[in-house]
């Protein structure tokens, strides 16, 4: 039996696993508070920089932190751009935590001194996240600015000080991936918990960047990640944009004393919603644009997210839509073509991701 005990059970059972994890129940979102940030990060698949036009109010993004409680959502990240640009920040926390929600904040660590860790303490925040891509030549040639790294670091510091559990989000390309085996001592030193390994796309900024990796670094890649899961302290886990189903899974995607955790297929537009600073409404805010299903200027947030037609790469799912190596794989029926954003940015559209660390593997057998 594989890792899960799903995958090579019967067609029966794999059919009826398969209607559950596809069955729309909302319990995360993440939220994009602004695209102004002071970082000018050549990765940034948003390209962020400056605010956008009409972006969503106060008053906007506080009915939009009541219209995801409605509708059952559990977990709420406030990210940007840098969301420490936004002066409602604060107000917006203390609302999600009126409504019983957990509350991430991901930034670049810019502008987050002692003072502010003490203010999110206060206001209720769960956790924090700071982007953190290499030591500091490879971090700050990426983030377009002087003194980012050790500015990322006292942040992490301040939040450590402040109480606030903070990790790290790492984007793994051909400047940090050589880095990642000395980067977490220094993670851990500073303070963190929890580090995050994802993928740069090639996107925005990184569209064409020789930054971005490609099938041919993933068998150094997953050595990589391998040798980073025997860390006695702070090993990384994956996110989703990082996979999938290799022999090992459950170790490299779960956080470190947390709960086993296999790849089950994307879940943008199941369990996962983004929505943009203009109210722009996707499965998943790495997902392009093409993939969206509506503004909530225009339509409420419960009509766009009930609405049966929408988000139908993956409620509508067929194992058809799958292609390239996707499509004659073993676990293709739980898997589905891996992150459909990775898919979308890669290959331009769902169910193919050649950039496989299961392919790797078989590959290298």
């Amino acid at each position: 039996m594989d890792q899960s005990g799903i995958s090579d059970a019967s067609p029966d059972v794999t059919a009826r696993a398969l209607k559950v994890l596809l069955t729309p129940n909302l319990t995360f979102a993440e939220v994009e508070l602004t695209t102004a940030c002071p970082c000018r990060c050549v990765t940034c698949g948003s390209n962020c920089g400056r605010a956008a036009d009409d972006e969503l109010t106060g008053a906007e993004l506080q009915s939009l932190v009541d219209e995801l409680h409605e509708l059952g959502c559990k977990r709420i990240a406030f990210l940007g751009g840098e969301p420490l640009c936004r002066p409602e920040l604060l107000t917006l926390i203390r609302q999600a935590k009126r409504r019983h929600m957990l509350v991430e904040i991901v930034t670049s660590g810019m502008g987050l001194d002692s003072a502010m860790a003490v203010e999110l303490k206060a206001a209720g925040t769960n956790s924090v996240t700071v982007s953190i891509d290499g030591l500091e030549a490879a971090h700050e040639m990426q983030r377009g600015v002087k003194g980012s790294f050790r500015r990322a670091l006292a942040a992490i510091a301040a939040l450590k000080a402040a109480k606030v559990p903070v990790g790290v989000n790492t984007q793994v390309n051909r400047a940090s991936m050589p880095e990642l085996e000395s980067m977490g001592d220094v993670l851990l030193e500073a303070g963190a918990i929890g580090w995050q390994l994802q993928t740069t796309f090639p996107m925005g900024r990184a569209a064409s960047s020789p930054l971005v990796l490609n099938s041919s670094d993933m068998p150094e890649l997953l050595a990589i990640l391998r040798r980073l899961a025997l860390r006695p302290k702070l090993a990384p886990h994956l996110s989703d944009a990082i996979g999938w189903w290799t022999s090992d899974d459950t170790r490299l995607r779960s956080t470190p004393g947390g709960l086993a955790r296999c790849w089950l297929g994307c879940v943008a537009g199941i369990q996962h919603m983004g929505v943009t600073s203009q109210g722009c409404v996707k499965g998943c805010l790495a997902l392009s644009d093409a993939y969206i299903e509506g503004n909530i200027r225009e339509q409420s947030l419960s009509r766009i997210w009930h609405d049966e037609q929408r988000f139908a790469y993956n409620r509508a799912y067929q194992a058809s839509s799958l292609s390239g190596s996707c499509a004659n794989c073993s676990q293709a029926a739980l898997c589905r073509g891996g992150c459909t954003a990775s898919s979308v940015a890669f290959h331009g559209k769902p169910g193919v991701n050649e950039n496989c660390l299961r392919l790797a593997e078989l590959k290298s057998k």
